[in-house]
């Protein structure tokens, strides 16, 4: 018996070894073929190979040494997970195959920066207009952007990181859950979740029916929106009560410069982070699939089909609220004249020209008769649509968009509506 177990041994260690030896071989050759595509660029450089039992490949002590200064990166361990040892071993051969792995995790840790060496980058992303960034609105009038100064004298000169990044197929191949963090320290923890339900076929068929069950974008604060209060507050001689009131009202206006404005909820639960930051998150449940979302051509029905939710703090979500800017040529309500004011003189009458539309107000109760009828209806929250209400039931609505593609029907509460318009062209 014992010579039994003796053999064994040696065969599952003879195994081990043999996969440990071939594994390894092919990280070395890939990281080699790696070292030449690099010359020229600069020199990267790797040290222990590891292979371990539960299908985890790591390797130590990854820099690359940048011939332009600035883009030197320096990581502690890089790792490649899956279920097993075996599937670790036919990774390369299933992906040649076109055979995805049920399960894979990249893992990057201990990613070294010195944002000293990285001045020019930071200044360019930064000088970008399209990128300004959200949190330094209100930190001065010059200022949007945190430069290498700013984060310098915030602390921030040397910064070390981790990321991950895993998907994970259901046994039966019919579900999809992808997560990813990347994590600064002292800074903040981001964080992603992609759950979706697949279709039956395979390849960009699956993908155009997959289901999006969940999507959730997750920031958890690590001391960096402290740091920025307290930076700024400097900066603008202000207290740092003081300080965050101004940045709030900043950084509600740069929304509306991009066109965007935001809902009284939403607004509230962006303070309410600022002033203690833990942790903020967006979530969405629609459960739309990808051929749905790409025939919505208006941003604005999408996000509202999105339904998103924000919590703050790990409080009970609220409805993510905002209004994108309207398109051109949409018609607006005409003032009303009031009786005391001065009539216009009469002019020569101008050339013919098509009738701008008119927009007549009718009550919520009566929609049942203006099936089927142009119209723009106002939500309570203050949203916008233009559409038709194609049937009613109960306190129930049907409001059918035509978008570019075809069309949509959104579900609303009767209660829900504040205002109905109808479109007299």
């Amino acid at each position: 018996m014992k010579r039994i177990l003796l053999y064994l041994l040696i065969i599952v260690g003879g195994s081990y070894g043999a996969i440990y030896w071939l594994i390894t071989s092919k990280v070395k050759n890939q990281l080699d073929q790696a070292l030449q595509l690099t010359e020229g660029l600069g020199d990267l450089a790797y040290g222990q190979i590891w292979v371990l039992p539960q299908g985890e490949v790591r390797i130590h002590n990854l820099n690359f040494a940048a011939t332009n200064p600035g883009a030197d990166v320096s990581i502690e361990r890089v790792s490649l997970e899956t279920d097993n040892l075996m599937a670790l071993y036919q990774l390369g051969q299933s992906l040649s195959n076109d055979e995805v792995p049920q399960r894979l995790q990249l893992t990057f840790d201990g990613i070294a920066l010195d944002l000293g060496l990285m001045q020019n980058l930071i200044e360019t992303s930064g000088n970008n207009g399209s990128q300004q960034q959200f949190m330094a609105a209100g930190c001065g009038d010059e200022r949007t952007f945190f430069n290498f100064t700013d984060l310098d004298d915030m602390g921030y000169r040397q910064v070390r990181s981790d990321m991950v990044l895993e998907y994970q197929l259901s046994p039966a191949r019919d579900s999809l859950r992808v997560e990813g963090a990347f994590t600064t320290e002292t800074m903040y923890r981001m964080s992603w979740l992609l759950d979706m339900g697949l279709a039956g076929d395979s390849g960009a068929v699956a993908m155009m029916g997959a289901t999006f069950n969940q999507v959730r974008i997750r920031v958890d604060d690590l001391g960096y929106v402290p740091q920025v209060m307290a930076y700024c507050a400097r900066q603008t001689g202000l207290s740092t009560e003081a300080y965050r009131t101004r940045h709030l009202n900043a950084w509600e206006r740069l929304w509306q410069q991009q066109g965007v404005t935001l809902g009284n909820d939403v607004v509230a639960a962006y303070a309410a982070y600022v002033e203690q930051p833990d942790s903020i998150s967006l979530e969405s449940y629609a459960g739309l699939n990808a051929m749905q979302i790409m025939m919505i051509g208006d941003p604005q029905a999408l996000l509202d089909q999105l339904a998103p939710q924000i919590v703050v703090n790990g409080t009970e979500p609220v409805p993510l609220q905002l209004t994108l800017a309207l398109p051109e040529g949409r018609p607006e309500v005409e003032p009303e004249v009031a009786p005391s004011e001065t009539q216009p003189e009469t002019v020569p009458e101008p050339a013919p020209r098509k009738k701008a539309s008119r927009l007549t107000s009718v009550p919520v109760a009566q929609l049942g008769n203006w099936l089927n009828t142009d119209m723009i209806i106002t939500l309570a929250d203050g949203r916008e649509f233009r559409g038709e209400v194609s049937s009613i039931d109960g306190q129930q609505i049907q409001f059918k968009q035509s978008l570019s593609g075809g069309t949509i029907v959104m579900p609303f509460e009767r209660t829900s509506i504040r205002q109905v318009r109808v479109v007299n062209q």
